[in-house]
C-alpha cells in the first residue's frame, strides 16, 4: 500500500479541520473533537509501552483509551494518532499505539503531526531570520509547544520535517532540558506532566442510566458502571 508523504498527509489534517470548521492557523483542543465526533473516550493509566488504544465497531460507534501517565502533550498527539486509525485507515482495526512509526503507524504519526501543528500556523510564529537561518530560537519553541499544546520532540520533528530547523539544530534542541527550560521562560509545567486520570468524553454515563431505568441492569450493576467512570 502506499504511504503517505508530508504533503498529503498536511492536505489530509486541512481536509478535516475545514470539515470540522476549524481555522488552518489555531490550536486543536482535541477533547472538543471527540465530544464533536462522538468518540467514546476514557483516560486511564495503560502500560509504559502504550499510549493509546482504539477501535470502531461494525455500527461506526468509536472507542478510544488514552494513556493518562503519559505527558498531557502525548496525549493530545496519541488522541489525534488515534483519529488517523478511525478516520482514515483503510482496514480499521482493533489498535494500539505503542510509538513504532512504521507503515500504517507512521502515516498516523504524519498525519496528527499536520493536524496538532499546522504549517501555517507555525509560520506566523517564526521570524524572517529564523526561517533563513533553518533555526528556530529556543523561545519560539516553548511559545509553539505551548500554543499548540504539543511535546518538545514531536514539536522538534514537526519543525524538521517543513524544513524550518536542520537535523543537527534539532539535536542540538533536544539536549535542552524540557521541564527547565520552560520554568526558566515562566511557563506552566502541565503541559509536560501526567494528567486527566479517569475522564470520560462521551454518553458512557447516560447509556449505563437508560440501562437501568429500562430494567436491562440492576442498580448494583449501574453504580459498579458509574464507579468505572468515577475511580478511573
Amino acid at each position: 500500500m502506499k504511504r503517505l508523504t508530508i504533503q498529503e498527509s498536511e492536505i489530509l489534517a486541512q481536509k478535516f479541520r475545514s470539515e470540522h470548521g476549524l481555522s488552518m492557523t489555531e490550536p486543536i483542543s482535541t477533547k472538543t473533537v471527540l465530544r464533536k465526533l462522538g468518540i467514546l473516550t476514557m483516560y486511564r493509566p495503560l502500560s509504559e509501552k502504550s499510549f493509546g488504544i482504539s477501535a470502531k465497531s461494525e455500527s461506526g460507534r468509536m472507542f478510544m483509551m488514552v494513556n493518562c501517565n503519559s505527558t498531557r502533550g502525548r496525549q493530545h498527539f496519541t488522541i489525534a494518532h488515534e483519529l488517523y486509525h478511525l478516520l482514515y485507515d483503510d482496514s480499521p482495526e482493533p489498535h494500539m499505539c505503542g510509538g513504532v512509526a512504521i507503515g500504517v503507524e507512521k502515516d498516523a504519526n504524519l498525519f496528527a503531526s499536520a493536524l496538532l501543528m499546522p504549517r501555517e500556523g507555525l509560520l506566523k510564529m517564526v521570524s524572517d531570520e529564523e526561517v533563513k537561518s533553518r533555526k528556530v530560537k529556543l523561545a519560539t519553541v516553548l511559545r509553539m509547544e505551548q500554543f499548540f499544546g504539543v511535546s518538545r520532540n514531536t514539536l522538534l520533528l514537526r519543525l524538521k520535517d517543513i524544513g524550518l530547523i536542520t537535523e543537527s539544530y534539532l539535536n542540538e534542541l533536544k539536549s535542552v532540558p524540557v521541564k527547565e527550560s520552560a520554568m526558566q521562560y515562566g511557563y506552566n509545567l502541565s503541559l509536560y506532566e501526567a494528567g486527566n486520570k479517569g475522564i470520560v468524553i462521551g454518553d458512557f454515563g447516560e447509556k449505563a442510566r437508560l440501562l437501568f431505568e429500562s430494567g436491562r441492569i440492576s442498580e448494583g450493576h449501574y453504580y459498579e458502571l458509574l464507579n468505572m467512570i468515577s475511580n478511573g
